[in-house]
């Protein structure tokens, strides 16, 4: 799981889940990058300054370039041109990023293929996968911020709707108005909307579901932020410190943040005990119909 550099709006939530268990606030999220680079490639040729030259077009710039002698991290900073005056064979110059002399060999084009972010601190390591754990886990339970009615999916041109990482739940909506839709039943498989009725994840045409969202930390409601925080902060206790007495003290302002939380989501979704339909502003009276079809 990537960590966030330094600038981070999860900082403070961290730092609020250190306190929670008397550990100080840190100033920064910054993690250590390892990149794993493969080789893709072999072409010749040297090194002068910053000035590779060499009878190979096209190399992407970015690309890193290897071989004996080559200074780690080297990497095509400008795309390779004609060298002037002409040569036969036309050879190229490209622009590194690193000053260095290597004189004409076997050189290896690498491109990045793995990078590995690591938290030098663990107990911020902890803390932060935690919180992100715990985020995804409460807007899982679905509130009135991150869920949406009637949303239009659009097929792609393979005749496939995607789920994108962000879609925590789809469903299609079954409302009065979408009645159509009760004769298909859509599931999440293989990151597509599939329908097990026909047994196809092929879409002809657009179709309206009803989805609940994952929303990046600095767009959850302050509300929520502060159940998400003190729920996070109860598994860190049990994670890193074992103590029963914080670990019990953590649970009742746990309690308390969710009720706050409660208090908003039935402010912001203004719930009726009658009940009101989606888009609708009128009294859902009983229908045995209903019951029948449950």
């Amino acid at each position: 799981m990537p960590y966030l550099t330094t600038g981070s709006t999860e900082l403070k939530a961290v730092n609020q889940i250190l306190a929670s268990v008397g550990q100080a606030p840190v100033t920064t999220l910054t993690t250590e990058e390892t990149l794993i680079i493969n080789e893709v490639s072999r072409f010749t040729g040297s090194i002068s300054g910053t000035t590779l030259t060499t009878e190979t077009a096209n190399i992407p710039v970015g690309t890193y370039i290897g071989g004996s002698g080559v200074t780690d991290g080297t990497s095509i900073a400008v795309a390779g041109v004609e060298a002037t005056p002409a040569t036969d064979p036309v050879t190229y110059e490209y622009t590194l990023n690193i000053s260095q002399t290597v004189a004409e060999r076997t050189l290896t084009r690498n491109e990045v293929t793995t990078r590995v972010e690591t938290q030098a601190n663990p107990d911020v390591a902890i803390a932060l996968n935690t919180l992100r754990e715990v985020s995804r886990e409460v807007q899982s339970e679905g509130w009135t911020f991150n869920k949406e009615f009637d949303y239009k999916l659009t097929p792609d041109s393979n005749k496939n709707i995607l789920i994108t990482e962000n879609m925590l739940q789809v469903d299609l909506n079954i409302s009065s108005k979408r009645f159509d839709n009760r004769q298909y039943d859509s599931v999440n498989r293989n990151g597509k909307l599939y329908d097990r009725i026909k047994h196809t994840d092929q879409w002809d045409d657009s179709v309206y579901a009803d989805i609940m969202w994952y929303f990046d930390w600095e767009y959850i409601p302050d509300p929520i932020q502060a159940f998400i925080v003190a729920r996070a902060s109860v598994i860190f206790s049990s994670r890193t410190v074992g103590d029963p007495n914080q670990f019990q003290m953590l649970q009742q302002k746990e309690a308390f943040a969710r009720a706050m939380a409660m208090e908003y989501e039935c402010s912001q979704g203004d719930y009726s005990f009658f009940g009101e339909p989606q888009g609708e502003n009128y009294y859902n009276s009983y229908k045995p119909f209903h019951t029948l079809q449950r």
